[in-house]
């Protein structure tokens, strides 16, 4: 294989039923005829190594998705089918049976703790048919909440709201059967058998999640993928999907494209291309590249290891569509170069897919993805309404309420048996005060006074800047040392288990803070917000959020502000439960505590 600095050629090559532009070594364009591949060229329309400047034309870039003259076109709904992966079927039908267990089982538990509701479903229907109903439902209800859909199989806690709403779905869905058949079923098998499933889902999804994630891993069980951009786009993507574990995307190949300077339309011309390849990690961690063709499995039979394969660099051109079909993959995403409002944007993904495959784009977190759209057409003029509907009064409304419950109890629970008995332990530990107060910045950049268990010296904000030029961090958001010398023996423990929070629950009482949103900052913190990270004062601070378990102090400031930000545009009541059950597992881990 030639050398990355290698210049290449470019050629037509005719075709029975167009003319497509290939990229070629020059080794391989002095290659002689018997010499040759046994597959002819027009059977591979990909480019090799480089990626040259596709010379200028008139004709402007059409996507027809003309079949190659070998090709034999397939009947769309078979299109469909023989793109979609054959683990995604698998793994649909383990879902399935898990799903059908999860009820078989609450079911069978239910029963056995409560025996005469057993024997009253018995007299008015078979416990045969009503379990067959019971799992009917509940798959369907599970469908219609999206709990199948690929881009949900995999994720946290939106995986599981939608969990919490199948069963949601399934009371109500059970209730009205119940009640039009006319049939007296006692309320454990309409109402607990679903909550009990609920429990039992939840932790069935996070195994099945952690298989699918292990896979991935080992690059199995991913959808390949082919990259749109700018060399630096393209780069940026490699490297997130590389450093995002279980992403699900496998790049097989790259389009490096770049904006057209002689055409003010929009217009994008093929670019070279000398970008870093996909690393992969040999037996002792250190990163390793093939240059092998990235759907041939390599394997090293001394270290027994699978390696990453470079994506292979294909042609932005009128078969672009055609050319992705014939490299098997799944989705095409778009990093960067093509705006929204440009007409190859409207185009591209009708080509795309109405070859059955997805298409899909990188954008910035700060987009309207996450609205709800509605078209006005009440005027002359059509407009495009984005609203967030977890903004409205109503949802509002139900969060304070589940605040002011949860903080109560978790008072009432863990005043006498939690927070009391630790600030005994810091009293006794340097007869300092043991709760600990601080100005911090609530909603609406209104300043409050946060309440914690003090595990610091008594003069540990003095410090703060001392420390940060010591440890060579900036004084910002994201301030925080590792081995805090600040910290003392009682503060690790009660920070390790995050006790030293557990005071904040009257600040949510009070209506300062939230039992779920972003932490609250301090004023020198809060001045370091950019125009975007400014957002996350728009909604009340909680004691806990998508920092918490995400990493907490592991996690980068452009990691912790996509977080905030994100969690600002999506939150839901669902979803705030979701991340509250994490909590307890991130605690439980005190992963990135420090």
């Amino acid at each position: 294989m030639a050398p990355r600095n290698t210049p290449v050629n470019v050629r037509l090559v005719s075709n029975s039923s167009s003319s497509i532009p290939i990229v070629r070594h020059r080794e391989d364009a002095k290659r002689t005829k018997s010499e040759a591949p046994t597959h002819s060229i027009e059977q591979t329309p990909i480019l090799s190594e480089e990626a040259p400047r596709v010379g200028r034309t008139n004709k402007p870039l059409t996507f027809t998705n003309s079949p190659f003259g070998d090709d034999i076109e397939p009947h769309p709904q078979l299109r469909q089918l023989n793109r979609t992966p054959t683990w995604r079927y698998v793994y649909i039908a383990l879902l399935l049976i898990v799903d059908v267990a999860v009820m078989v089982c609450s079911l069978f538990i239910c029963s056995v703790v409560k025996p005469s509701a057993l024997r009253t479903l018995q007299t008015h229907v078979p416990v045969w048919q009503f379990t067959l109903m019971q799992c009917t439902i509940w798959v369907i209800c599970l469908l219609i909440c999206g709990s199948y859909h690929r881009h949900v199989m995999s994720e946290g806690y939106g995986l599981y709201t939608r969990v919490f709403n199948a069963a949601l779905m399934t009371v109500i869905f059970t209730s009205c059967v119940v009640y039009m058949l006319d049939l007296q079923l006692p309320r454990t098998s309409v109402i607990a058998v679903p909550v009990l499933a609920c429990i039992l889902e939840t932790i069935a999804r996070w195994l099945m999640r952690r298989l699918l994630h292990a896979l991935r891993m080992k690059n199995e069980w991913q959808y390949d993928t082919v990259i749109v951009g700018s060399p630096d786009g393209i780069d940026k993507m490699l490297k997130t999907l590389h450093t995002s574990e279980g992403n699900g995307y496998r790049p097989i190949a790259v389009c490096p494209i770049a904006m057209d300077p002689e055409a003010d339309d929009g217009s994008v011309i093929a670019t070279p291309y000398h970008g870093h390849p996909v690393p992969g990690l040999d037996s002792n961690g250190r990163p390793v590249t093939l240059k092998e063709p990235p759907n041939q499995a390599v394997r090293d039979d001394s270290a027994e290891r699978e390696l990453v394969q470079e994506p292979r660099i294909i042609a932005f051109n009128s078969h672009f569509p055609r050319t992705v079909e014939r490299l098997g993959a799944q989705i095409v995403i778009v990093a960067d170069v093509i705006s929204r409002d440009n007409k190859l944007m409207h185009a591209l993904p009708l080509a795309i897919e109405s070859l059955g495959i997805e298409f899909a784009l990188s954008i910035a977190v700060a987009d309207i993805g996450s609205h709800r759209i509605d078209l006005d057409y009440s005027g002359v003029q059509p407009i495009l309404v984005a609203s967030l509907p977890q903004y409205s009064a109503v949802t509002r409304f139900v969060k304070r309420s589940m605040d002011i419950v949860g903080s109560l109890v978790a008072l009432i629970i863990s005043a006498p048996l939690i927070i009391l008995p630790a600030a005994i332990a810091i009293k006794l530990e340097d007869h300092g005060p043991a709760f600990y107060k601080q100005k911090r910045i609530g909603q609406f950049g209104i300043p409050f006074d946060c309440y914690k268990l003090r595990s610091m010296r008594v003069d540990a904000d003095k410090m703060d800047a001392a420390l940060a030029q010591e440890s060579g961090q900036d004084l910002g958001a994201l301030f925080k040392v590792k081995d805090d010398p600040r910290i003392t023996r009682v503060g690790h423990f009660i920070r390790k288990y995050s006790i030293d929070e557990f005071p904040q629950f009257f600040n949510v009482l009070k209506g300062d803070m939230s039992l779920v949103g972003p932490r609250p900052q301090r004023e020198y913190e809060v001045a370091t917000y950019g125009t975007l990270y400014s957002t996350r004062l728009l909604v009340r601070p909680g004691i806990t959020g998508p920092w918490q378990i995400s990493g907490r102090s592991d996690l980068s400031q452009e990691e912790a502000e996509q977080l905030d930000v994100s969690y600002i545009q999506r939150w839901s009541i669902t979803g705030d439960l979701a991340i509250l059950a994490k909590t307890v597992v991130a605690v439980l881990r005190h992963k990135g505590s420090y």
